[in-house]
């Protein structure tokens, strides 16, 4: 919960209480630490612009079987139905442009996103307007990436056959056994991966 305590100002700031609730003895997650932080990171930062003064920000944080479960509640604005079905796609931000009040590019929850499905997680967001949102994260305490098998190449590297000239030999003489050879060849082609 070290991001909540990198946050507690800003909510502070905006007179908005910041209230945490986890386990002291959460396990370690096997996933992309950098990920995780901006992952809640975003998403408290998310609910701590959206809440009015005087409104409350909830982080809870649990295990349940093989999962780490992340919801973060607030009393905020809350999203329109319409917009709710749109949330999280890349520069799309809720509401109309002429009531917004609040700066971004509506990357955040797209970046959320990308990086809980990278995870293998599963990110659900239910809202009221007027209400409030909730945001449930649910991501594998032991992370396992897929097994991509890497395409084969289709691009072909020509090896050009170098001249072995003899020092000895006439000029034309040299390049008629070398001709010869070349035919008796076939081209050398190899493979790049």
């Amino acid at each position: 919960m070290h991001c909540c305590n990198l946050l507690a100002l800003k909510a502070r700031e905006n007179g908005i209480d910041l209230i945490t609730d986890a386990p002291q003895d959460l396990p370690v997650m096997t996933g992309d630490p950098r990920a995780f932080k901006q992952i809640v990171l975003n998403l408290v930062a998310n609910a701590i612009k959206f809440t009015e003064r005087g409104g409350q920000v909830t982080v809870v944080a649990a295990v349940s079987g093989s999962q780490l479960t992340l919801r973060i509640s607030d009393t905020g604005v809350g999203i329109a139905p319409d917009d709710l079905k749109r949330i999280g796609a890349p520069f799309f931000q809720a509401g109309k442009t002429y009531q917004r009040r609040h700066e971004g590019t509506g990357l955040g929850l797209s970046i959320v996103n990308g990086l809980v499905a990278l995870h293998l997680g599963e990110l659900t967001v239910q809202s009221r307007l007027g209400e409030g949102t909730a945001v449930t994260v649910k991501l594998p305490l032991v992370y396992t990436p897929p097994q991509v098998k890497a395409p084969e190449s289709k691009i072909a590297t020509l090896m050009p056959v170098l001249r072995q000239e003899s020092q000895d030999q006439p000029q034309d003489q040299a390049q008629d056994q070398l001709q010869d050879k070349r035919q008796d060849q076939p081209a050398l082609v190899k493979k790049s991966a």
